[in-house]
């Protein structure tokens, strides 16, 4: 680590994960709205598979979120 650089706390780990997690619930909730609005079936299927992937995000960071709160 440079010198200057402050070591992450805990605490600012934790809001990192919150900030991702955040994120990610925001890039669902838009490919939930885009893939009810969109006619094109390969395009719906292109959609869904974006959401999917995103949810294992969305939980992925909350097994982590949950892991480093109960420490």
């Amino acid at each position: 680590m440079n010198q200057g650089q402050k070591t992450p706390t805990f605490s600012d780990e934790l809001k990192a994960l919150e900030h991702q997690i955040s994120q990610e619930e925001l890039a669902i909730q838009k490919l939930k709205t885009y893939q009810h609005q969109v006619q094109d079936a390969d395009l719906k299927k292109i959609i869904g598979s974006m959401k999917e992937k995103h949810q294992e995000h969305y939980s992925t960071l909350m097994r982590h979120f949950k892991a480093r709160s109960m420490q």
